[in-house]
């Protein structure tokens, strides 16, 4: 059974339209994580589940139960803020279990529950302390721990992390993985850090200007892109969109990339069928590949590639990063750090032409 449905929902603000009949399904124990970028209609999903903003139109269940008119207390969800919105002048132990009095729960059970969480997050130590005597990651655990002593259906998070610096975000985001296997938590989070997205969901909703793009799991979101917005919002650095060319030619296709100083790039793809004339190929970096030592290329990228000039080189510790032009757009290739490119120089590269993409130049959609 679903814990949570959301069927043709709409969202307007008078004549303005936010959300445009959104469809999502997921299990008990799933992991949604909403991603696109700022403005794209995210949180205010979000809020609409949550109950926080009346919806337009369309239904929302959570555990099979209709929700939608219904007061955000009486949805059976708890919610992670940004901001945390934590009460100062309480201690942590009262900031956690206020909740739970004003919803006359005992206090055997109030200190059971508080003793349970403070131990997941390891915060007992600061159980007498007020937020004010909290860093940002502490405060983070201790509205984390005040959401998850309410035990509820489904937990919603919007964008928990992005007040945290860079090194204790990466913590921060294990310790939610690790409650979310210890707990089998079913938990919506918002995020506009793609990184963030693929790292700790089970299941992407990406979304564009209040429409949703692709729903999947983060390996198909990543391989397999509906269209040039997810291959280009998805996956740090970008997956390259170059024009290209296509034609078959005595069984296969023959696909011509412009290349600046040179004839044209020519890739023949034994699998492509039924491309039109003008496409747009898609490559993620760790698939071109060093074509100087054939032994360790994908047998997909034999032969698929040829010399391009490198502009930029840019060394990253475990990897090398080349910059070249193709098809009048910088294309970026992830070689291994122990690579002799060297930039302004000619350079073989070669396609893995299993892990391409192609697109319609005119929609963006996927063509294979």
């Amino acid at each position: 059974m679903p814990i949570l449905e959301i069927d043709h929902l709409q969202k307007s603000y008078g004549e303005t339209h936010i959300l445009h009949d959104i469809n999502i399904s997921i299990e008990e124990g799933d992991f949604l994580v909403l991603v696109g970028p700022s403005g794209c209609g995210k949180s205010t999903l979000l809020n609409c589940i949550a109950g926080l903003e009346p919806i337009t139109g369309g239904t929302i269940r959570i555990a099979d139960r209709d929700v939608t008119g219904v007061s955000p207390k009486d949805r059976d969800i708890a919610m992670v803020f940004q901001s945390y919105a934590l009460y100062p002048t309480m201690s942590v132990a009262k900031n956690i279990t206020f909740g739970m009095q004003v919803r006359g729960v005992d206090k055997a059970t109030q200190d059971r529950k508080l003793k349970e969480v403070a131990g997941q997050l390891q915060i007992e130590q600061l159980l007498h302390r007020k937020p004010g005597q909290l860093s940002g990651g502490q405060r983070q655990r201790v509205a984390m721990g005040r959401a998850l002593v309410r035990d509820p259906k489904l937990f919603l998070f919007d964008e928990p992390l992005s007040n945290l610096d860079a090194k204790l975000r990466v913590s921060m985001r294990t310790e939610i993985k690790k409650l979310h296997q210890d707990l089998n938590a079913s938990i919506v989070y918002v995020t506009h850090d793609q990184i963030e997205a693929m790292t700790l969901a089970t299941k992407i909703v990406v979304m564009k200007a209040g429409v949703i793009q692709q729903i999947g799991t983060p390996a198909e979101i990543y391989n397999r892109p509906a269209n040039m917005f997810v291959a280009d919002f998805m996956g740090s650095p970008a997956m390259n969109l170059i024009p290209a060319r296509a034609r078959p030619q005595d069984g296969v296709t023959r696909i011509e990339i412009d290349r600046d100083g040179a004839e044209p790039l020519v890739i023949t793809d034994p699998v492509a069928r039924d491309l039109p004339a003008e496409i747009v190929l898609g490559v993620r970096p760790e698939d071109i590949h060093e074509a100087t030592g054939q032994a360790h290329l994908p047998e997909n990228a034999q032969g698929a590639g040829g010399d391009v000039m490198i502009d930029v080189v840019e060394p990253a510790g475990a990897d090398t990063f080349a910059v070249t032009h193709l098809g009048g757009k910088p294309v970026t290739a992830r070689l291994r750090a122990e690579s002799a490119v060297v930039a302004k120089t000619r350079f073989p590269l070669a396609f893995d032409l299993s892990k391409v993409s192609y697109f319609s130049p005119q929609d963006g959609s996927r063509l294979n």
